[in-house]
């Protein structure tokens, strides 16, 4: 049984295009290991890729669109991580478990400065993120820990590339 929860919103749909119905709990019960890592893995690049393209000098204190904006952005890449690590760990191929291991230890590596910004881990690696991140991260510090120059960001989007072609091997 999960340990995090999903919001399914616009930008969780855009991250799963194609695969949408697997954002759903009964859905992805019923889905086959492969397809599930597949599409998990590369809806974490796309949320990776949204996060670290995000326009963060557009988010102003007093703009809340803007703010909920962002926070829906990181809450799109917080859940697509949660569902790769989900699937991978479940996933009976080795290379995928490995991989899975790998964005664990990724993100143990930065998550002192994760949390700084109100994105945490639990003792499963699952990630969660704080309604106040979006209060908590400056346009500097943002480009710093997931913008698209960041390492974070760069190590992640590569084993959710590893994994995706390790399932199309398997499959």
């Amino acid at each position: 049984m999960s340990s995090f929860s999903i919001t399914a919103n616009h930008y969780l749909r855009v991250a799963y295009m194609g695969n949408t119905d697997l954002m759903k709990k009964a859905d992805r019960e019923k889905a086959s290991e492969s397809k599930l890592s597949m599409a998990d893995s590369k809806a974490l690049r796309k949320a990776i890729s949204r996060l670290a393209d995000y326009k963060m000098d557009d988010v102003k204190d007093d703009d809340e669109t803007k703010k909920t904006d962002f926070f829906n952005t990181i809450k799109a890449f917080t859940d697509t991580y949660n569902n790769t690590i989900e699937s991978g760990s479940k996933s009976q191929n080795s290379s995928i478990s490995k991989l899975t291991k790998e964005i664990k230890k990724v993100s143990e590596k930065y998550a002192d400065k994760l949390s700084d910004y109100g994105i945490t881990f639990d003792s499963s690696g699952y990630m969660s993120v704080k309604n106040s991140a979006v209060n908590n991260i400056s346009s500097s510090k943002y480009k710093d820990i997931i913008g698209k120059d960041s390492e974070y960001a760069k190590e992640l989007s590569a084993i959710a590339k590893k994994m995706s072609k390790h399932i199309d091997l398997a499959v």
